[in-house]
């Protein structure tokens, strides 16, 4: 019983830490000479709920770091590439059924019960790269990972370089 009781509840440990981890994909036109690019700028960016100005500036901040750490210089005019961010939220709902119950739910020898229900919040950052001259998407990545709306100032902006990271690591592609 108390081992049950033990692989239940590492179980469960198990799944809330793989649901905070950030799940980063990326994709580029592989036509496109990358080494070419040495400036950048910003586009102007959509203003939608889920942002504010706090978040923007640490992106901002995240993402001019990642990119003058790999050489490349920000420039207000003529710049080779420009970056462009997209931030949603989505509710997410995880079900968990393990198929089996002990307690109140226990009746003539089966178990009831068993299932239980998790809602999330879960947020994407989606990084474009865009020539500036022909201007045309040629850099996409994103990270995804489980919204923490309680996060303080100071852990939020170590989420949000964690995730410009994971994502800039495929920046420019090899």
């Amino acid at each position: 019983m108390k081992t049950l009781k033990t692989t239940l509840l590492f179980s469960i440990i198990l799944c809330t830490v793989s649901c905070m981890q950030i799940q980063v994909n990326y994709d580029y036109d592989k036509n496109v000479n990358f080494n070419t690019f040495k400036t950048y700028n910003w586009m102007p960016i959509p203003r939608s709920i889920e942002m504010n100005d706090l978040i923007i500036k640490r992106i901002k901040n995240a993402v001019d770091h990642q990119l003058q750490t790999k050489g490349f210089r920000e420039v207000s005019e003529n710049p080779d590439f420009l970056i462009a961010i997209h931030i949603t939220t989505q509710q997410k709902i995880n079900i968990v059924d393990w198929g089996y119950s002990y307690g109140p739910y226990w009746r003539r020898g089966y178990p009831y019960g068993g299932v239980e229900i998790y809602q999330y919040q879960e947020g994407t950052l989606i990084i474009d790269v865009i020539n500036a001259a022909k201007k045309e998407l040629v850099w996409r990545g994103s990270a995804t990972a489980v919204s923490e709306p309680d996060l303080s100032p100071d852990k939020r902006t170590q989420k949000i370089n964690k995730a410009v990271a994971q994502i800039m690591e495929n920046f420019p592609p090899r």
